[in-house]
């Protein structure tokens, strides 16, 4: 029997499950390299961890990779949500999709005796998935070069393609597929590429490399291998619909003429299945669909939620999967994600000691750019939606590094603040010094001055609560002018002058405060600049992190406090005009 009709039989021991259309048609055609840009909800997840499947019963012994821009979120994120899908109990008997210690084992350096050995040595049992065929999953991050060195791989999957950084990829990733049996190069998944995310923002500085597969698909090539795996589709399913019917016979005669029907079924497969095979080795196939592709499972009340939480330009681009063109006047001017920021953001040594068996939190024990014997500098934005960034300066270095953000909103407020600041940092931090920056915007009336001053105060008292000592940065300090912020910042980003530092912000730790940075477009009210913070006033609370000026508020605050000597002594003279209300 073929190794197709050997994986059916597989599939068919397991309860029914469902797919919707986005599943089936990725099923049927399963090309040899297969990108998915898919909507939020859109059953993403659940092909990809079947897509693994047939990849690793496709080639025993073999090793593919699993990668992500980081290895922390693979650590973090991906691979627990792999092994939730594996062992979720589902179907009439509730049994998991595979067990652990029988069909896999993670994080273990002794292989079970029935277990086929792997062809390659396994490095780092400690972070591995061996299935029981012998096939192996490497994780590979685009900021671990070592991930991915010396390694002979036979097939790439990778997750969020647009937090990845396609050049690594392209690079260090796909030039190691390479390698492999003379029985792994038969299976049409030898040397493919297995991706899937939602669509990439552009607007928010998101990577849409893996748009470029598009341009590869051939449409005669798929729509030929449509028509031939549904013809083989149904002569399997005709061969288990048969046996089924032969079983219920308890004539010699009517047996045997339904077994000469299998055979005929059976040879159609046989003749079919290499030709089907050589088609999909050669294919690369794109698939883009919207969340609405699983309507019928999601349910009306879904995407009414969506819609009214989130706002068009997310819900279109999540959900509806339209792409969004990136905002060209931007208030941080100047500001080049690929220069600007970094992510090469941890320490590895340790990581690497943690078993993918246990439960891992991120500190600051793990940032590579935290000092723990120097004092911090945060950003405080206060308000419904408070926001503060954490920053460190690199004199030596001439730099000033971003490496933190943290945020809440009402009902939650200064304590909740300080208690995520203390998790993350108030046991690592030697030097318990913190310099608050905060609010001194031209635009604040005398009233919200007085509040802004005493959400400081109190911010103060619920971090020295926790062992820390707190400075207020901006006490008696005059108004600041938005054109004064916007003046400082395309100084400190255009990096033209020896004096200024370079300012990096780290990508992994500052995601949202990276997204929002390209979502802060410059006002021009009768020839004065500011900070347009409509986002501010038209997105639910809960969604402004990324998507609002808040997070890069905190940020200019920070900044200013810090670098404001290095504006020339004409900016920095300002004559106050009180038609804002502030004497």
């Amino acid at each position: 029997m073929s190794d197709l009709l050997e994986i059916s039989e597989k599939v068919r021991q397991l309860d029914e499950i469902y797919n919707n259309l986005m599943q089936i048609r990725a099923n049927v055609i399963d090309a040899k390299t297969m990108i998915c840009e898919v909507g939020r909800a859109g059953g993403k997840t659940e092909w990809f961890g079947k897509r693994i499947m047939d990849v690793a019963y496709s080639m025993p012994t073999e090793l593919s990779f699993i990668c992500h821009k980081t290895y922390m979120a693979l650590l973090t994120n991906i691979i627990p949500n792999l092994l939730s899908y594996y062992r979720t109990p589902r179907g009439i008997q509730q049994r998991p999709l595979l067990r652990e210690g029988i069909d896999y084992i993670i994080g273990e350096k002794d292989i079970p005796e029935h277990f086929t050995q792997p062809r390659f040595p396994i490095l780092n049992p400690r972070h591995s998935l061996i299935f029981s065929n012998g096939h192996h999953i490497r994780l590979v991050s685009s900021d671990q070069p070592d991930s991915i060195a010396g390694a002979n791989g036979v097939h790439a999957f990778v997750e969020e393609m647009k937090h990845n950084k396609g050049d690594k990829l392209k690079t260090r990733v796909f030039p190691a597929l390479r390698g492999g049996t003379p029985f792994s190069r038969r299976s049409h998944y030898y040397q493919g590429i297995t991706g899937i995310s939602d669509t990439a923002r552009v607007d928010l500085g998101e990577d849409n490399w893996f748009e470029d597969f598009e341009k590869l698909v051939d449409d005669k090539l798929i729509q030929e291998i449509i028509t031939l795996s549904l013809h083989i589709n149904k002569n399997l399913y005709e061969v288990e619909r048969l046996k089924r019917e032969k079983e219920k016979r308890k004539d010699p005669t009517d047996q045997e003429r339904i077994q000469r029907r299998i055979v005929k079924h059976i040879r159609a497969v046989k003749r079919w299945e290499p030709t089907l095979r050589q088609m999909r080795s050669g294919a690369v196939y794109y698939l883009r669909a919207s969340s609405f592709v699983n309507k019928d499972f999601l349910g009306f009340n879904f995407f009414k939620t969506q819609l009214d939480s989130l706002t068009i330009d997310e819900f279109l681009s999540s959900i509806a999967a339209i792409r969004p063109k990136s905002i060209v006047d931007m208030f941080f001017g100047g500001f080049d994600a690929r220069i600007h920021t970094f992510d090469d953001s941890y320490i590895y040594r340790s990581i690497h000691d943690f078993n993918l068996k246990d439960t891992f939190r991120l500190t600051a024990e793990y940032l590579k750019y935290y000092n723990p014997k120097e004092p911090i500098d945060l950003g405080y934005d206060p308000g419904h939606f408070s926001s503060i960034v954490v920053g460190q300066e690199k004199k030596k270095d001439n730099e000033y590094r971003v490496i933190k953000e943290f945020y809440c909103w009402h009902p939650q407020q200064q304590d909740e603040l300080a208690r995520q600041i203390w998790s993350f940092f108030g046991p690592w931090a030697q030097n318990k010094k913190i310099n608050l920056f905060y609010d001194r915007a031209g635009n604040k009336r005398r009233e919200e001055h007085e509040r802004i001053t005493s959400d400081a105060r109190i911010l103060k008292r619920e971090l020295e609560a926790y062992g820390f000592r707190v400075e207020l940065k901006n006490e008696r300090q005059r108004t600041i002018y938005y054109y004064e912020h916007y003046k400082l910042i395309l100084m400190l980003l255009a990096e033209t002058m020896r004096y200024t530092p370079r300012l990096r912000i780290c990508s992994n730790e500052c995601p949202n405060l990276v997204s929002s940075i390209h979502l802060s477009p410059i006002k021009r009210d009768d020839g004065k600049i500011e900070l347009d913070k409509t986002s501010e006033k038209k997105i639910a609370l809960q969604h402004q992190a990324g998507l609002s000026t808040q997070i890069p508020s905190a940020l200019m605050y920070l900044i200013y406090g810090k670098f404001y000597i290095l504006l020339p002594s004409d900016t920095r003279r300002i004559i106050e005009v009180p038609d804002n209300g502030i004497s």
